[in-house]
């Protein structure tokens, strides 16, 4: 989006780095935490990081991780916090940052640190197809994740209209997200919990999901209904958002695939 005058609109960034990956994966690895893992010369919470700085589109940033992983990539960020191993409270915390630093954009992005096939042409892509809304998320069908990345493994949601996966990266106004925080929270802290889930979701919901029998636009409808914000599932995103490296085949298929 252009701003009166021609200008391009412009977005401040929160750099979730805080992911950790098993033991196993880490002698494998030879690092416990996902931005720190090498891929193809490069370690991809930096490649992340290149990527997101060489956006003419992106404003201040905020990197928030362990003490490693702030020692090696937090150099070029504008600020650095400390992970505290709660995603929703590190997101809090990365607006409370970016408001003590002046005004915030009028949205921010989130991008994970684990996504070795990020280039900032992705990062444009998905911020010129988010309509204005109060939380975009890239909305990316099997066809194409597999189209992208052939015989990558991936986790996809079954739904009427096809089989969907979620990127890693999230678009959204920081006031309506500070509103919604609450309700975000319950929902992730119960994300493993099926009654739990049905308690605040609703057991009809929750089975339509599990039987295929709703779409895409019914499920956006319902979330909206419960965390109290405006979405979009933005169609057409670029695939990259949604190779995230949580296991060793997916390092192993970074590690020979550029």
């Amino acid at each position: 989006m252009r701003l009166k005058g021609g200008d391009l609109e412009k977005f401040d960034v929160i750099l979730p780095a805080g992911g950790r990956i098993d033991e196993h994966f880490a002698r494998v690895a030879l690092t416990p935490y996902k931005a720190l893992i090498n891929v193809q010369d490069s370690a991809i919470g930096y490649k992340v990081i290149d990527a997101v700085l060489s956006s003419q589109r992106v404003g201040r940033t905020v990197l928030i991780a362990s003490q490693e992983v702030k020692e090696k990539l937090g150099g070029r960020c504008t600020s650095v916090l400390n992970d505290t191993g709660d995603l929703t409270k590190n997101i809090s915390m990365g607006l409370q940052e970016l408001k003590s630093l002046g005004n915030v954009s009028s949205r921010v992005l989130i991008v994970t640190t684990d996504l070795p096939y990020l280039e900032t042409k992705v990062i444009d892509q998905f911020l010129d197809l988010c309509p204005d809304v109060d939380l975009a998320v890239p909305l990316i069908s099997k066809a194409e994740y597999l189209e992208r990345f052939p015989s990558a493994t991936g986790t996809f949601a079954k739904l009427r209209d096809g089989e969907w996966t979620i990127g890693c990266a999230y678009l959204f106004k920081p006031d309506v997200f500070m509103k919604a925080l609450p309700k975000i929270e319950q929902v992730v802290a119960n994300r493993k919990s099926v009654p739990k889930l049905a308690s605040i979701l609703g057991l009809g919901f929750l089975w339509k999901v599990m039987t295929r029998a709703i779409s895409v636009p019914e499920v956006v409808t319902k979330i909206e209904g419960v965390i109290g914000c405006k979405i979009a599932a933005v169609k057409n995103g670029p695939a990259e958002l949604a190779f995230d490296v949580d296991d060793i085949p997916d390092y192993e298929y970074a590690l020979r695939n550029k």
